[in-house]
């Protein structure tokens, strides 16, 4: 399976890479599609586990692995409450503006390659 889109270029292709290397998909890629849609917004855990509807569990080994990477920033308030926001000073911007210009279903169609790809043969 491969994207089929009008004007398919090398930062496409360059996203594609971006998200298979690290292993976009599932809840991973739904989180990274979220922070397309409020790239400035920090948020706390049970809002983010909200929206995604999943569980706090499977959301916080998610964002740790990004944190870990860099991609993800963690900042406690005073209140000791956590709030997660994208990292301004890692790549993964580049990607985010990509991602938020793909039309819905180019977006259907990535999610659909990088699915095959974990799927053993």
């Amino acid at each position: 399976m491969s994207i089929v889109c009008k004007n398919e270029d090398l930062a496409t292709q360059d996203l594609l890479s971006f998200l298979k290397e690290n292993d976009f998909k599932g809840l991973k890629l739904r989180l990274l599609l979220f922070w397309t849609r409020h790239p400035q917004t920090k948020f706390n855990l049970d809002c983010i586990a909200h929206v995604l509807d999943t569980t706090r569990h499977h959301l916080h080994g998610v964002l740790g692995e990004l944190i870990d990477k860099g991609m993800i920033r963690e900042q406690y308030c005073p209140s000791g409450i956590a709030h997660y926001s994208l990292n301004h000073e890692h790549a993964i911007n580049e990607y985010i503006l990509e991602l938020s210009k793909l039309d819905w279903s180019i977006i259907k169609n990535l999610e659909g390659e990088l699915e095959s790809e974990a799927v053993p043969v």
